[in-house]
């Protein structure tokens, strides 16, 4: 991958890499906190790490999904060694969910949390695009195979993305989705400030009902807002949480009084902003 690249391809990849990554930029870091109502009482993470199911919704394809163009385009940018390639694929998802835990611990609330599955998964996004890239690179160029000795991180990230895909493969079936919103209440409703509602689907997922919009949230759904909606006397935010997060509506601001759903162990609530 240090061949001489032609330049004219080098300065359109140059252009498509900065602007990717203003794009990544936003995707990992907006909202800004003074924009969202604070979750939770510090910042927080996640270090338990799970096997990879690459098929497991969109969440899981995001997070892969928006590092394979770094690792497409990173090569054709710089002339680094693949190990250092590697590397940087790893490097940049660190740097990302780092800063999300120091600006969480700096405004006080879990803005963003530090996942080591996004971490992974970021990872294997940038692995895949590398090697798509080096896969091209080595029909059109042809080039000798490196001594053995360097072909080890290369050995351990290919391995990394077997892995994942191994796990994808032998993951059980997902259990089925409900959308509560298109059912029939499974218990009473439960009435929420800002004339919103909620109610518990069948298998414990939950319907959000404010000012003629809904939202189907999942059994296991975590903090933060699923509806927005205007009233005379301000902009509303109708959300869920779960047994022991704490919300409060801004920064300093109140806290967020949170309502047990029946048939759910989904908390609900409805705040001003």
């Amino acid at each position: 991958m240090t061949d001489q690249r032609a330049p004219a391809l080098r300065r359109a990849a140059t252009v498509a890499f900065v602007l990717y990554l203003v794009v990544l930029a936003g995707a990992a870091f907006l909202p800004l906190p003074s924009m969202q109502l604070e979750r939770g009482t510090g910042p927080s993470y996640d270090l338990a790490l799970r096997r990879p199911d690459l098929l497991g919704g969109w969440e899981v394809q995001r997070n892969v999904l928006m590092t394979i163009p770094f690792g497409i385009l990173l090569p054709l940018v710089v002339r680094w060694r693949y190990e250092a390639l590697v590397l940087a694929c790893f490097v940049v998802t660190l740097v990302i969910e780092t800063v999300q835990l120091l600006v969480s611990a700096a405004v006080g609330w879990s803005w963003r949390a530090f996942d080591v599955n996004d971490l992974l998964l970021n990872t294997i996004g940038g692995l895949l695009g590398l090697a798509l890239t080096a896969t091209v690179l080595a029909v059109v160029r042809r080039p000798s195979l490196p001594p053995a000795r360097r072909l080890v991180p290369g050995g351990l990230a290919a391995a990394l993305v077997a892995w994942a895909v191994v796990a994808t493969v032998t993951t059980p079936p997902m259990r089925e989705t409900v959308y509560a919103c298109d059912e029939s209440p499974a218990g009473a409703i439960t009435a929420l400030p800002g004339g919103a509602s909620a109610y518990a689907g069948r298998d414990g997922s939950v319907c959000l009902l404010a000012d003629g919009g809904t939202a189907s949230l999942p059994y296991d759904a975590g903090p933060g807002p699923a509806l927005t909606y205007e009233r005379p006397d301000g902009t509303w935010e109708v959300g869920t949480a779960q047994p022991g997060d704490v919300l409060t509506a801004g920064v300093g601001g109140p806290v967020v009084e949170l309502h047990e759903v029946d048939g759910s162990g989904v908390l609900v609530w409805a705040a001003r902003r």
